[in-house]
């Protein structure tokens, strides 16, 4: 009687095992099954990005082609009209030099006069920021200039 109640209670537990078992494998399948979902994405992205790739490689190569084209049609143009210029004014050219030098100097002197009010503005005990407010200029090159100043 003990020998059938021992078997009993051992079927019991193989039962219950055998359940456990598979309450465990079919978690871990579910695991598994995402797992590959995600292994799948990842082989889509990866192809995803390649083609973005090659497509900002294309994209930046023609890019550079039509600038290159554009700068030769540029210089093109800019040699026409230089040349159409000079054969149309010979004389004037002289002027024309003196003219754009004097722009030059105009625009140094007013360079001139901008650094000097920063410099001002700086001995006065402003920082980059009031400094660059004031002027209506970035902080940037503000900082940048007493940068340069002060070595």
């Amino acid at each position: 009687m003990l020998n059938i109640f021992f078997n009993i209670i051992g079927l019991f537990f193989i039962i219950i095992s055998i359940v456990l078992i598979k309450k465990t494998s079919d978690r871990e399948l579910a695991i598994y099954e995402e797992i590959l979902i995600i292994e799948n994405n990842i082989k889509s992205y990866s192809a995803m990005i390649e083609n973005i790739l090659n497509n900002f490689d294309k994209l930046m190569d023609s890019s550079l082609d039509k600038l290159k084209s554009i700068e030769k049609q540029n210089i093109h143009n800019v040699n026409a009209e230089k040349i159409k210029y000079e054969s149309i004014e010979p004389k004037n050219s002289y002027l024309i030099k003196n003219k754009i030098l004097a722009e030059e100097n105009i625009e140094d002197e007013g360079t001139n006069e901008f650094y000097s009010k920063i410099i001002k503005l700086a001995e006065i005990g402003l920082n980059s920021e009031e400094i660059a407010r004031k002027l209506n200029v970035g902080i940037r090159e503000v900082e940048i200039f007493l940068k340069i100043w002060d070595n």
